[in-house]
């Protein structure tokens, strides 16, 4: 063989690895579990699979009551009464609606008490936009919902399904980013 042969085969050689080699890296990247590949998840409250679909019923008594469709609605469930960790989760999804600026009617926030006494009257005047639905009519929404933690949020999109929840305490901005985050993709609501 002649260093002409040598040094021919050698620059076919190059450029084969120049295209294989690419290849042969994303195939070891693709396959191997190595840790650098982000997480499965985007969301930062729990999703709740399948979905609990709530009814159509009204919040509170009225004409034009409100429904858990039509907008998100982000809720809390209050035991027989309201304390310091139910008020900081009703804080924590009045500053989310808020903080929503235009877009704020897509959103509705709701507490679902156990009974009528559960919010103190200087509480209510600190949300004046928020829901507080009659205990006799949120019965059935308390019951698909099930077990909760006191001061636990739960979202509902607009056709009635609770399809997130977030534990007491929770890091309002991790409600934000979430809430932004389907806003962004959602048509409904």
């Amino acid at each position: 063989m002649t260093s002409t042969q040598t040094r021919g085969r050698l620059t076919l050689l190059a450029i084969a690895a120049l295209f294989a080699l690419p290849i042969l890296a994303a195939m070891y990247f693709y396959f191997a579990d190595d840790g650098w590949r982000p997480g499965d998840k985007t969301q930062h409250g729990d999703l709740i699979s399948p979905p609990l679909t709530l009814s159509d019923q009204p919040l509170t008594s009225g004409d034009s009551a409100p429904r858990f469709r039509d907008v998100w609605s982000l809720v809390v469930l209050a035991d027989t009464q309201c304390d310091d960790i139910c008020v900081d989760a009703l804080v924590k999804i009045r500053q989310v609606r808020l903080w929503l600026g235009p877009k704020i009617n897509r959103m509705q926030t709701v507490l679902l008490p156990a009974d009528s006494a559960a919010l103190p009257e200087a509480v209510r005047a600190e949300h004046p936009k928020l829901i507080i639905a009659d205990p006799s009519l949120s019965q059935g929404a308390r019951k698909v919902i099930g077990s909760y933690n006191n001061g636990q949020i739960f979202m509902v999109d607009p056709l009635g399904n609770v399809m997130m929840s977030y534990k007491p305490g929770v890091d309002m901005g991790d409600i934000r980013k979430d809430i932004g985050l389907l806003l962004r993709i959602s048509n409904i609501g």
